[in-house]
């Protein structure tokens, strides 16, 4: 400051020094004289010195790189780097923000740094596309920033200004230019050439050649094994991209609400399993030639009206099954062999008497069976199970004749008896569909239940049929019509899961879920008789099958506990009460059609047993 002093000092005679302080100040380069009278306005004259004194170290301290106010915008100076990146000197504005320094930027070694507002997949479209590509959009200026070569390109823009043309801050298309056709990706590798092409079109910026590529396809040397994998990869995208399956969609629509108590439903490729048998007696024929199917010498059926007597006690013990029992059911008219079929996806034919051992095995289910059924003559038999198919077979050979399924599980399945090529199934989709095993097609469908169907029984002449449901109602038909003729449904009723008609076709016995077995007549009409309740028994929500003697003196049936009951059809009066399975229930039960006393009973401790 003693050097501006110097420079620019005031001569003002009016000042005093003080004593002993030397007075340093120089000539001002403005001098003034005061003029006027005593005691009135003066007049103030100014003279301007043109050559005022420069002190010759004034220029080296104005060529000294000085402070840089932060809010500048411009510089009058070439500066070094390390100067614009110092930190700011002097004390902080305690209200401005960091970017309100250096024109609201940050400064940095290739440019500076601003804030801009932007969506987070904007921004990472542009960074990836800037270091894939080499270009990116600017949506400050509203244009593209980098390789504008390869925008063009891209795009499928001529480029004729070059790899780094910018019009006016945005990539134009040039008047007169046309679209292009898409570049293919694969380019060759290498540096584009700079020198001139002549009279090609592009100039000295042509794109990359473009190389002919032939893939291993269309040059025919695929391996075997490249061949497999691209047939295995075409039927997936073909089964990927089928069109809509309307039966699909019903399946889904029909059990949504029972959907955890069924298994998977099936899709347009699953298929049934293999199917496979094995005889397990000596020889399938005797040593007159005659089928282990055939009834013994001299075992001929009866009228039904012969006389019947409770059974005492358990004669024998049927064990092979893996897992519970779920039905049986007596060769039709002589009782000879017994059917069953069992949790573990298998069906098996027992020898009633003499050795009483297992003759055939049948295996053709993934899932349990649910429910069997003879033909009249017993010389095939149909199986139907949870995995949602039913299959017809040979009884004395073991073949699978025929496996139909309509994507249902199928709670119980009867032979029409005056054709035994037909069939009726009730489903798990509400409804009963009547199916021809020749063909393998539907030939009827009954469809008026609220809930999935459990049973069909046959009567009047096997003319018609009832059929009950978890809705809690019981259905009549007339057979091959789809309209009922009754409907059964009282206040007090319950769900039905299981029916059994008498010998003589005068009575329906049901189970019902209140603990109760009803009776139903269906001699002159079919209507409820009220009277004939039978109680004693625990059903606790299982389908035990009640049975019938062959003259109808006797009604028995098993309960949730394991528990064998016997009743006086007549008086509804309990006559006997048996144990007959452990760890579950008596699922079923079936009286000898010509043994006076003989019942079969089967439970899901894997047991059968004979009752005499």
């Amino acid at each position: 400051m003693d050097t501006i002093t110097n420079a620019y000092g005031s001569d003002s005679d009016s000042e005093s020094t003080p004593t002993g302080v030397s007075s340093s100040a120089p000539t001002s380069t403005l001098s003034s004289s005061v003029s006027g009278p005593p005691g009135g306005p003066y007049l103030v004259n100014h003279s301007v010195n043109s050559a005022p004194f420069v002190n010759p170290a004034l220029k080296t301290v104005m060529n000294r790189p000085g402070f840089i106010p932060p809010t500048s915008r411009e510089l009058t100076t070439n500066v070094k780097a390390a100067t614009l990146l110092a930190p700011i000197q002097g004390p902080e504005h305690p209200f401005r923000r960091e970017m309100d320094s250096m024109g609201g930027t940050k400064l940095a070694t290739g440019g500076y740094k601003e804030d801009a507002v932007m969506e987070k997949w904007n921004f990472h479209e542009q960074f990836h596309t800037f270091h894939a590509q080499g270009y990116a959009r600017d949506d400050m200026a509203g244009g593209i920033i980098g390789n504008v070569h390869n925008y063009m390109r891209k795009e499928g823009l001529r480029d004729p200004a070059g790899p780094t043309a910018i019009i006016a801050g945005r990539v134009t298309k040039p008047s007169g230019s046309t679209a292009s056709e898409p570049v293919s990706r694969r380019k060759r590798k290498g540096v584009e050439e700079d020198e001139d092409l002549g009279e090609e079109e592009d100039g000295p910026w042509a794109p990359a050649k473009e190389e002919p590529v032939i893939t291993q396809l269309e040059a025919g040397t695929l391996t075997e094994e490249q061949k497999r994998h691209r047939a295995e990869l075409a039927e997936r995208k073909a089964a990927k991209h089928r069109g809509y399956d309307e039966d699909e969609d019903l399946d889904r629509r029909d059990e949504r609400k029972v959907a955890h108590l069924l298994p998977p439903r099936h899709d347009r490729d699953t298929v049934a399993s293999e199917p496979t048998t094995q005889f397990h007696g000596k020889g399938e024929r005797d040593y007159q030639g005659r089928s282990w199917v055939e009834p013994p010498g001299g075992l001929r059926p009866v009228e039904t009206d012969h006389a019947c007597y409770l059974p005492k006690r358990c004669v024998h013990r049927y064990t092979g099954h893996g897992k519970g029992v779920q039905a049986i059911e007596f060769f039709p008219g002589t009782g000879h062999l017994l059917l069953s079929a069992s949790l573990d996806g298998t069906c098996k034919v027992w020898s009633v008497y003499d050795e009483r051992q297992l003759r055939r095995t049948y295996s053709g289910h993934t899932a349990a069976v649910r429910c069997i059924n003879f033909s009249p003559d017993g010389s095939r038999f149909l199986s139907g199970g949870f995995d949602r198919f039913l299959r017809l077979w040979d009884t004395e050979t073991g073949q699978c004749i025929s496996t139909i399924t309509n994507r249902k599980v199928p709670y119980a399945a009867k032979f029409y008896p005056p054709n035994d090529n037909l069939f009726i199934f009730a489903a798990s989709d509400n409804r009963l569909y009547t199916y021809d095993w020749s063909s393998g097609e539907m030939v009827q469908e009954y469809n008026h239940h609220l809930s999935a169907v459990n049973t069909v029984t046959f009567y009047d002449n096997n003319s018609r049929f009832a059929s009950t449901s978890d809705d809690k109602k019981m259905l009549l038909w007339e057979w091959d019509i789809s309209v009922p003729i009754k409907y059964i449904a009282e206040p007090g009723m319950h769900s039905m899961p299981a029916v059994t008609p008498s010998p003589a076709g005068d009575f329906v016995a049901c189970q019902s879920l209140d603990n109760t077995i009803k009776i139903f007549g269906c001699r002159d009409r079919f209507k409820l008789l009220h009277k004939k309740v039978f109680k004693g028994h625990t059903i606790a929500g299982f389908a035990c099958q009640p049975a019938f003697s062959p003259n109808n003196r006797y009604l028995a049936s098993g309960d949730g506990e394991g528990k064998l009951h016997f009743w006086d059809f007549k008086n509804t009066r309990a006559l006997a009460k048996y144990r007959a399975h452990d760890n579950g229930p008596c699922i079923g039960l079936v009286w000898h059609p010509l043994e006076a006393s003989m019942v079969a009973s089967c439970g899901w401790d894997g047991l059968i047993k004979l009752w005499e």
